[in-house]
This record gives C-alpha cells, structure tokens and sequence, in this order.
C-alpha cells in the first residue's frame, strides 16, 4: 500500500501537469471570448465539463494498461482512446439517427451547425457523470481487492455504470429508433411511407394532409429522377410537435435533416418547418438510390444541398431561383463555383446564399441536360465525366441562362436579402445567447406548445427589459390586443416610436379601445409613409382600415381569429375578404373555406393576394373540391403571375391530377 500511493499521487498529478499544458494552449481562446464578450457560463461549464474529465479518463486506461504491466502499454492505450474516440463514434453514427454525440475523449458535439445555440444539457451531464464513474473504476481496478473498502467502491462503481448504460435512451444520450417512435406514438401508413408523429400535435386531417403530400412529392421527385423505387422499401418520417422537442430528442432543432449514411430511409421534421421543406428533404432521401458507396449522397455538399433546392425551389416564394442569382453580380466564376460546391465553400458562406447558388446551377443541368448525366456526376461530383464537357463550359452555360433570366425590382430586393445575410464563421459571438435571446426562444417554444399564459409571461418579461427594441414592441401589442388589454397597449407608446408596424398596431389599439377618432387621425397622418413605402406587407394597410366597418372586421379577424358569416363576407372589401380566407385556412374551417371561395369566384382577382390563392387551391384540393379547386387555378391561370408564381401554380395543377387519381 505504501508503494501504491506514490504511484497513484503521481498518476494525479500528471493528470493536472497535462490539464495545465491544455488550458495553457488555450488561453488565447479563452481571452479572445472574454474580451470580445462572447464568454458564456454554458462556454466556462464546456471548458471545466470537456478536458478534466478527458484527460483523467485517459490517463486512468493508461494507468491501468500499465499496472496490468501489459506489452508495449503505449500503443495498447493509443488503441484503447482511439476506439473510444472514433469507434465508439462510429457505432452510434452508422446506427441512430441522432446527430448530436457525447464522448469520453473529446466532449461532444452538439448537433448542426445552423442550430447555432450551444448549451449544456442534461443529457450531457449524465454522460459526464458515466465518464467519472469510468475513472474510479479503471482508476481502482488494479487494487479492487486491496481492502474492503476499494471492493465496495469498485463494486459500486461497476452497478453505476451498468444502470447508466441501461438508461443511455432515456437519458437522452442515444436516440435510436424505436426510443423516438415511442416518444412521438403516432403511426400512420401509406404506399412508400411510415409517419411517426407526435400524436398530441396533429390532427387526424393535419396527418391525412401530410401523408398525402409525402406521397405526391415522393411521384414528383421519383418521376424527375426517373427512379424506380425498391418494392417493399418504406420510408420513415419522423414529425415532431416542434422544432424543440426535435432538438432535445435528436440534437436538431430548426435544421431539419435526412441521415443519408443510415441504411433505412428517413426524415426528421418539425411541424412547423413542414410546409417549406417536405419537398427538399425528400429530395435527399430518393437521391441516396444513385449516391456513393460511403454515406450514400455525394462527396460535394453543394450538390447533395443544390440537387434538393434545385428541385424543390423553395429559396422564395417570389422569385425563382435563377432570378436571385441572376440579381447578384458578377456571377461565380468557374473556380468559385467549384470552391461553393465543396465543404468549406459550402459552409463559408450563409446557407441560405449556399443553397440558392448551387439550387439555382443545379436547376440549370437538370433543365438543359438529360437527368442521367446529373445522377452519373453526383456521387464524386465528376462533371467532366458526366457530362463530357469541361466544368468551365457548363457554369458557362449556366451564366448564359441567368444572362437571359428577366429580373424586377422585387427579384432585386429577395436577392439583396439573401446575399446580404453572414454565415456562422462570419458572426460575433454565434453560440452566445443573451438574456433577450433566451427569452425569445422560450415564449416561441410555449406558443409553439399552445400555452399562452406562459407564452404571455415570457413576452412581458421580455418587454420590461428591453421596451425599446421594435421587434418586442410589436409583439408584445400584437399580444396585449389578443388579450384585449387595449388601455395598456396605447400607454405603452412614446414618442419614439415610429416604426409603421407600431404605428399601425397603435391605430388598432385606439381603435378596439373606442377612440375612433384618434384612430382614424394616428392612420390619416402615417398614410403618406404607407403610400410611399416599398415594403409589400404595407400595401394594403389603409385599404384593411378604409372605414370604421372595414376596420371592425380586420380587428376582429386578426387579433379574435373571427370568421364573417356569408353576409358578413359579401359586405367586405377584397383585402378583408382575402384576411378572412387566411384565417380560415389556418383555422381549417372546411365550410367557411369553401363558402368563401364560392363567392369570390365571382368577383375578379388579382396576382398581389396569390399567396392566399396558392393556400386555398391547396386546401380544397386536399377537401377534395376538386371542381372548385380547378375553377380557381384557371381563374388564376389568366392572370399576370411572376415566374415563380407560375412554377406554384403548375405544381398545384399535379397536385389537383395527383390527388383526384387517388
């Protein structure tokens, strides 16, 4: 015994001499996030909860290869922490869907990139406390049977981590499938899909819808592809209630995703990303039928992402994507478009400026050239093979296309928009939440739970300290006329506030809380700014609000979600009869729905409301009013749409021949 314990204080303290050296090595770093304020307590927890217990874990396998005096004890522990670091890796990546990981070696990561809030978790914790439970018994391990005592402890120690392991699921630190199928109960079949969903957040008529959609995107894509899908083959998709109960089950939390390495097909969605990326996602999961060997998609991250965007073309819902890239010049040249296809590329810049670019070229190979060239280049990314021509000569091609593509000011502004946006690398600060930030996220997360009361809370909170922000300005009016505290909203204005959005939402206020007058003074005097604006969501402000009978229905549909009976409806102009569709599309009241739509057929439309129009042809194609569905795409048909429009509208029609097949 005596012996052992110079041997075992040694052991320690060699431990702190590496730990020194790390954190030494990291100073830089860890000045460089305090000075620039980017130091958080979950950055100072992920700086203590990452290298003490890595390296105590290493030296305690090495320590224990060499008590056991077994040979050549370096390379045995450079094995060891190796399959602990990547094998143990490998198991849980080529076998759960997750895409967030907790390891012994180097800590964790967290889960997409997008999803740029990093915290620490519970489930990281408990990992954590398995990695000491491994130290005390590889630490103990050579001596167990010395006392009783390291019996007890090494006996202790060995139950710990058995029930540790026998959680790991419920933990939160693996999620394999069947644990995510449990959590979310829900299982709906069709032909080629599985759809576990979470029974509590969708209806019975929502899920028919969704299943339905899987179906015709899945004819749409396989079709374009001309894939001939495997008999027998499923695919499961797995829709979450919200974007956090996605992340806290899978590490994902507004980045939805396909595991493409995974044998069994799958998506992971969130309800409330559905409607923009269905399409998309699905696109990945039909590509991985002519992906590489490997992880079954391609080695360039710009076509796996441009092959999806460029087939579902959903960067906007204005402008098509050439008409955006078309708006930013100069174009990419031959060498820049190779880099932006490749993984550094790809993710140097915004995602939303990445996926429109390599959309928008892929767009162009799949329009100009036979599919077969693009399913040959995909797996290597090998263009010149492919398409016997030269990389050079195709994004010549390609430039030529957007040379002839006819752009507005509308296109400019999109595209202004997305270019302007910065990339992760390119943010001060990107994992450091702040407390309004914090806030934010969690009166989103309970009303994305249906929970107003603490929905509300959060907001007021919020709203007390930081009044002067405009974004919680409006949102907490915009919240206190819901709850039909008018008194408190007007009160809560200043001077200062000029935002149009304000202002317009203090003329409701003064409007619901009687003062007709003020109102009607507060709209007068900020129509000149309306008029002159170029902001599309004001076009129609004044024309909602044109008298005290229009204004009355706006009000009440807006913040009381009420629907206008027939008569009611027929005395509205266009623009609140257009808001009254909106809403009872989103409260999918099929009767009104379809009473509206009926009586608008009689009156002329126009291509500023075909945002409404694209969600009313769709809804009652699903309610199979497949007459009235079709009366109305021809009625849209004759108008003068932009080119995106048209390319939403021509979908609607497969989805109209798709559905009545049915």
């Amino acid at each position: 015994m005596r012996a052992a314990k110079p041997a075992s204080r040694q052991d320690f303290f060699g431990s702190l001499r590496i730990l020194g050296l790390l954190y030494i090595t990291g100073i830089p770093l860890f000045i460089h996030a305090l000075f620039t304020g980017c130091l958080t307590i979950d950055g100072v927890g992920f700086w203590l909860l990452i290298p003490f217990p890595a390296v105590f874990f290493g030296v305690s396998i090495g320590r224990l290869v060499r008590k056991f005096r077994f040979p050549a004890p370096f390379t045995i522990t450079t094995l060891i922490l190796l399959f602990c670091a990547v094998g143990v890796w490998l198991v849980e990546f080529l076998n759960f869907p997750q895409v967030y990981y907790f390891n012994h070696v180097w800590g964790v990561w967290p889960g997409p990139i997008y999803d740029e809030s990093v915290q620490i978790s519970g489930s990281f914790l408990f990992f954590r406390w398995i990695t000491f439970l491994w130290i005390i018994l590889l630490w103990i391990l050579p001596s167990w049977n010395r006392s009783t005592q390291t019996k007890l402890i090494t006996v202790l120690a060995g139950i710990s981590l058995m029930l540790s392991y026998l959680s790991l699921d419920e933990m939160g630190v693996i999620s394999p499938r069947k644990t995510i199928q449990q959590q979310l109960a829900g299982l709906h079949q069709t032909e080629h899909f599985n759809l576990f969903f979470d029974a509590e957040a969708f209806s019975g008529d929502e899920i028919n819808y969704w299943a339905a959609r899987h179906e015709f995107h899945f004819e749409q894509i396989s079709d374009l592809l001309e894939i001939e899908w495997p008999e027998n083959r499923k695919i499961e998709s797995y829709l979450y209630a919200h974007a956090w109960q996605k992340k806290k089950i899978t590490g994902a939390k507004f980045t939805s995703y396909v595991p493409v390495w995974l044998e069994q097909d799958q998506l992971h969605i969130a309800k409330q990303h559905l409607e923009n990326v269905l399409k998309h996602e699905l696109v990945h999961v039909i590509s991985k039928q002519f992906g590489n060997r490997l992880f079954n998609a391609s080695l360039s991250i710009g076509l796996i992402e441009g092959a999806a965007e460029g087939i579902a073309k959903d960067a906007s819902s204005r402008s098509t994507l050439h008409q955006i890239v078309a708006s930013e010049k100069p174009f990419p040249t031959a060498s820049e478009m190779k880099f932006a296809l490749s993984i550094s590329g790809f993710y140097g810049s915004a995602g939303a400026i990445s996926y429109t670019t390599a959309g928008s070229f892929v767009d162009y190979l799949l329009e100009e050239f036979p599919v077969q060239n693009f399913k040959k280049a995909y797996p290597a990314g090998d263009f010149e093979d492919a398409y016997s021509r030269s990389f050079e000569e195709l994004v010549s091609g390609w430039h030529q296309k957007l040379e002839k593509t006819e752009i507005d000011s509308l296109d400019r502004q999109i595209s202004e928009l997305i270019y302007a946006q910065r990339s992760l690398f390119q943010k001060t600060c990107p994992h450091s939440v702040s407390t309004e930030l914090r806030l934010w996220d969690e009166y989103r997360f309970h009303m994305a739970e249906e929970d107003t009361a603490a929905a509300y809370q959060k907001l007021d909170k919020l709203f007390t300290l930081d009044s002067q922000n405009d974004l919680i300005h409006s949102e907490w009016i915009r919240s206190k006329l819901i709850r039909g505290e008018y008194s408190e909203a007007i009160s809560s204005y200043s001077e200062n506030d000029t935002l149009l959005t304000l202002k317009l939402l203090q003329s409701d206020a003064l409007f619901l809380n009687k003062d007709v007058q003020k109102a009607d003074s507060l709209r007068n005097a900020i129509a000149p700014r309306i008029k002159n604006s170029k902001a599309l969501n004001y076009r129609y402000s004044l024309n909602l609000r044109e008298d005290s009978l229009q204004w009355h229905h706006h009000t009440q549909s807006r913040y009381n979600s009420y629907l206008p009976t027939k008569a009611e409806f027929e005395r509205l102009n266009r623009s609140n009869k257009m808001q009254s569709v909106g809403k009872a599309i989103e409260q999918n009241h099929t009767k009104k729905l379809k009473e509206y739509s009926e009586f608008l057929l009689q009156e002329s439309a126009h291509p500023d409301w075909f945002d409404i129009y694209h969600q009313q042809i769709d809804r009652l194609i699903f309610l199979k009013e497949f007459e009235l569905a079709d009366q109305w795409i021809t009625k849209v048909s004759a108008l003068d749409l932009r080119p995106r429009h048209r390319e939403i509208l021509s979908e609607l029609m497969e989805w109209l021949e798709f559905s009545a097949s049915e």
